[in-house]
């Protein structure tokens, strides 16, 4: 099944080589979010890399990744100067510039706080005097994002080029009362960075939710051509691989 799609696909792209230097290659970005992606020894790695690398290369291209600050690469997937972005969560927004694939992986935001700072929650509401960080590159909850529009919270966006990394810091110092993180991205940061930053030891992530777990995704740009029978072709071959078949 894989390779009948593939070669239908390398036919087409055959015929318009206008979207890459050499039709076999699929320009690929993403932006450091460990344990996701991010560069380890001058690899790109992480589980959604690996993920997305093992799909292309079954789909018979070679995929060129470049890890970039995010918003510099969602301006380059949106203007078709690349082909295929991770990882990213869908929104009506997005939609309009991307082929959303199948999950992915799964993400939990959840709020970190300092351990001494006795804060707990039930209701958004709870935290609504609090300094709150949020990553401003970074599309969370659509509960989450409402409450911030309608509460009058004081927000701290972060747009630096580790949002999550520099927020963490933020409240370590206690710039922040609170920040809003992917449950797994910042606890590998905390501890891949303790041993530099002591301070973020200091830091526990909350057990409730934000909002559900939602599905990380890739997503081909709209401007890429073939990029919707790409999309295809990428969730049939990550569905077989998935499966063994």
């Amino acid at each position: 099944m894989i390779r009948g799609i593939v070669l239908c696909l390398m036919s087409m792209v055959t015929t318009t080589q206008t979207w890459a230097s050499e039709p076999s290659v699929l320009r690929i970005v993403t932006s450091e979010y460990p344990p996701f992606e991010y560069s380890e020894k001058g690899r790109i790695t992480g589980k959604d890399t690996d993920t997305v690398r093992d799909v292309v290369i079954a789909m018979g291209f070679e995929p060129d990744i470049q890890l970039l600050p995010w918003i510099r690469a969602e301006n380059q997937a949106q203007r078709g100067e690349a082909d295929l972005i991770y990882s990213l969560t869908y929104s009506d927004q997005r939609n309009l510039h991307y082929y959303f694939t199948d999950p992915i992986s799964e993400v939990r935001d959840v709020f970190f706080v300092h351990k001494d700072a006795g804060i707990q929650w039930q209701h958004l509401d709870d935290l609504v005097d609090l300094k709150i960080g949020v990553s401003a590159s970074y599309s969370y909850a659509p509960v989450f994002m409402e409450w911030l529009e309608l509460s009058g919270v004081r927000v701290t966006r972060v747009s630096h080029e580790q949002p999550e990394l520099t927020s963490l810091k933020m409240l370590a110092y206690r710039r922040i009362d609170a920040f809003i993180c992917e449950r797994s991205v910042c606890d590998h940061l905390i501890s891949q960075h303790s041993g530099l930053l002591p301070e973020l030891t200091n830091l526990q992530a909350l057990p409730k939710s934000v909002g559900e777990a939602r599905p990380f995704r890739a997503a081909f740009s709209r401007l890429a051509p073939n990029a919707e029978a790409l999309r295809d072709a990428f969730n049939q071959t990550l569905m077989e691989l998935r499966s063994g078949s």
